[in-house]
């Protein structure tokens, strides 16, 4: 008899997703009912296709933006995502810490016991085993695979870090050191996001920098810039008091809340020149040498295009898949140079994204108390994804859904 588990997946089908988008514009929880693309249902538990994947007994996994954007379908069809090729079922949950239960017998570098993360989640030509690997895969920027698509994967029920158990090809799992705690191995994914945003473009000695956002990537963006450059100077924007408290404890130097008009203050923290045009028009000439913005929607790259300096960096580390308006008028006229991150990936000098962020971890400049805020039993998905989505009303930072046993 096959076993089975429960799991939390999106159906990528057409019209589930329509009717869903549709049923949104009346009832906000849509997603949280039977007509979702999204499910927690039961499914064949996984079992190792072939001898170079593992097995793994999942422990915890955070809740993601990126999941949320996945359960509530806000997704423009138009955007250039939508158009990737995916998969016919995803499995959420990608920010985990679980344990290997069984390896295939070519699966040299783990072990029954070890403790993984999750490195590689969308297929590519790792997984797929495709040879010759595309030119961005041979380069370790697996998140920018040329092949999506191109193969499919042994099985479609491999499961994610939102049900008990999964299965992994060798390629994908990061081994956790010893001795960090599972809370800590639960942020190595998305502190991994963060120390790739600020490789990007690494802050200088001296630098001024802006970090738009106190979610977890934008606390752990701080945190991240602080320990790689100590002579810096970080302002963080943040939305809510309880956020500006948690950056002021990873590093910020300063935090701009509340502020009606922060074009003024940040032209007094930066020496910048503000100017105010027709229909309130605003723009600084001056600003921050380098801004990550961590949000990535249409309001805070404009923002960010207008509080750099000229010849200044932006780098976009906050996911949008609702793109609408931006002004990029200040990118050729104050030549700003704007790059985006998809996730991590193998950074300069041979390391990976997460070999630093474990690193990081190891050396404690992450406050891991004050990152994770809330954690609910799986069964409780529902209210953490509630939680989530009413972050400001209930002070939550990152979530984590946690396994029985």
């Amino acid at each position: 008899m096959n076993k089975t588990m429960k799991a939390l997946y999106f159906d990528n089908s057409l019209i589930k997703i329509v009717t869903l988008q549709i049923a949104s514009k009346f009832y906000h929880n849509a997603a949280l009912t039977a007509i979702s693309p999204t499910s927690y249902a039961e499914v064949p538990e996984p079992q190792i296709p072939n001898a170079r994947w593992l097995k793994v007994r999942n422990r915890a996994c955070g809740l993601c933006g990126s999941d949320i954007h996945f359960i509530f379908m806000d997704m423009d069809p138009k955007s250039f995502p939508a158009a990737t090729p995916g998969v016919a079922r995803k499995y959420l949950g990608h920010e985990l810490v679980g344990e290997v239960i069984e390896t295939g017998d070519e699966v040299p570098d783990f072990n029954k016991g070890d403790r993984v993360c999750l490195r590689i989640d969308w297929p590519s030509c790792y997984q797929m085993e495709i040879n010759p690997m595309c030119p961005q895969c041979q380069k370790g920027e697996y998140m920018l695979c040329e092949n999506p698509g191109a193969r499919k994967l042994p099985l479609i029920d491999v499961g994610g870090g939102f049900s008990p158990y999964m299965v992994m090809h060798r390629t994908q799992p990061f081994k956790v050191p010893t001795e960090l705690s599972d809370d800590e191995a639960v942020l190595l994914e998305p502190l991994a996001c963060a120390v790739h945003g600020v490789r990007k473009h690494s802050p200088g000695k001296g630098d001024r920098i802006m970090v738009l956002g106190c979610g977890t990537i934008g606390l752990m963006t701080i945190a991240v810039a602080k320990a790689m450059q100590r002579d810096v100077e970080v302002i963080a924007l943040a939305r809510y008091p309880f956020q500006a408290e948690a950056a002021r404890k990873l590093g910020a130097d300063g935090i701009i809340i509340g502020e009606e008009n922060p074009y003024r203050r940040i032209a007094d923290l930066t020496g910048a020149k503000y100017f105010e045009g027709y229909f309130a028009n605003k723009i600084l000439l001056g600003g921050f040498d380098i801004i990550y913005d961590t949000i990535g929607n249409d309001g805070s790259i404009n923002d960010s295009l207008r509080w750099v300096r000229s010849r200044g960096s932006v780098v976009i580390i906050g996911i949008n898949f609702q793109p609408g308006k931006i002004d990029y008028s200040p990118i050729w006229h104050q030549e700003i140079m704007v790059t985006g991150i998809n996730c991590h990936a193998m950074e300069e000098g041979g390391r990976s994204s997460f070999d630093i962020a474990a690193d990081l971890l190891l050396r404690k400049r992450i406050a891991v108390d004050t990152i994770i805020t809330h954690r609910f039993p799986m069964s409780d998905y529902r209210k953490a994804i509630k939680t989530f989505v009413a972050k400001g009303k209930e002070q939550a930072i990152k979530i984590v859904l946690e396994h029985e046993g």
